[in-house]
């Protein structure tokens, strides 16, 4: 790799660091593979991403494995989401029955535009490219009355220009509904594995704890059924942060969404709207942020076969 290719990469690598840093805390560069932070599904990020506790569909291969064993059938999803500064992301699972559990695959991409290649100079000597990659295979199963476990294991990689970082991590999840209440307890372990190494220096995994409580109940006089779910999370090299979020679905047609992040700077609320169709659904999330970064736009088209 030329100089300043390899000049390009690292601020690239360190500008990624500094934009997830303002919401995470964390101090550019101490962690990589930053986009395992954003989250996937227009739903959940609707929600404020406190999901552990309510995973239940096919994007439980990224939020707790464990709610695999609640897809029934075989579900199917796709997301993109429009982020900041042309980055971009994009997102596809499947869960279905195999076993005495469920088996799930996703993918997920985040990249951006061609960037510019310049000299010490300022001379344009080109352009380079940027993208990482996360495919994951997870399997949930039903241990006992109430109580689902799952694995999961993702191979990542992230490419700048000719340089690359790949490796294979786990996570682990347990979630545990009481019996006739509308409660459901989650927890999950995410990021478990060897540092990877780019540009010669080894780049810590953004190893993440979440913990949470959902609590689901039919509200009669509206004709729909109300959520509130809320969640703890800690990762690597960040203080711990806290989810908040709230659903109401009318008649399993309309669903209206808040969320809210607390100790964050740049994100504090979010929005979403869910329309299902039969076996369709259609989901959107706003997430509005500070400092100048603009709005990101989640919309997600689940399926259930």
């Amino acid at each position: 790799m030329a100089p300043s290719s390899r000049m390009a990469a690292l601020i690239l690598v360190l500008a990624l660091s500094s934009l997830f840093a303002r919401d995470a805390g964390a101090a550019a560069g101490e962690t990589g593979f930053a986009f395992l932070k954003l989250g996937v599904g227009a739903r959940p990020m609707g929600m404020g991403s406190a999901y552990v506790a309510l995973a239940d569909d096919a994007t439980a291969t990224y939020w707790n494995p464990a709610g695999l064993a609640s897809v029934t059938g075989t579900q199917v999803t796709a997301m993109h989401n429009e982020w900041i500064q042309d980055f971009r992301q994009e997102f596809a699972a499947v869960g279905t029955k195999l076993g005495p559990g469920v088996v799930g695959f996703s993918f997920v991409g985040f990249y951006t535009t061609e960037l510019e290649r310049r000299t010490d100079t300022g001379v344009l000597t080109g352009h380079f490219g940027f993208n990482d990659v996360a495919m994951t295979g997870a399997y949930g199963l039903n241990v006992a009355r109430g109580l689902d476990v799952g694995v999961a294991a993702r191979y990542l990689r992230e490419m700048i220009d000719v340089d690359d970082a790949a490796t294979v991590i786990f996570d682990f999840g347990g979630k545990f509904r009481v019996a006739d209440t509308g409660l459901s307890l989650g927890v999950a372990v995410q990021n478990l594995g060897g540092d990877p190494v780019m540009l010669r220096e080894k780049t810590p995994l953004p190893t993440n704890v979440r913990a949470g409580a959902a609590f689901a109940r039919p509200i009669h006089s509206l004709q729909g059924k109300g959520t509130i779910t809320a969640e703890v999370r800690k990762a690597r090299a960040d203080d711990a942060r806290f989810h908040l979020g709230g659903e109401f679905d009318y008649k399993e047609r309309v669903a209206l969404r808040v969320g809210g992040k607390f100790g964050y700077d740049s994100e504090d609320l979010s929005f979403g709207l869910g329309i299902t169709q039969k076996q369709l659904r259609f989901d959107y999330a706003l997430v509005p942020l500070s400092s100048d970064l603009g709005t990101t736009h989640f919309f997600s088209l689940s399926a259930r076969l």
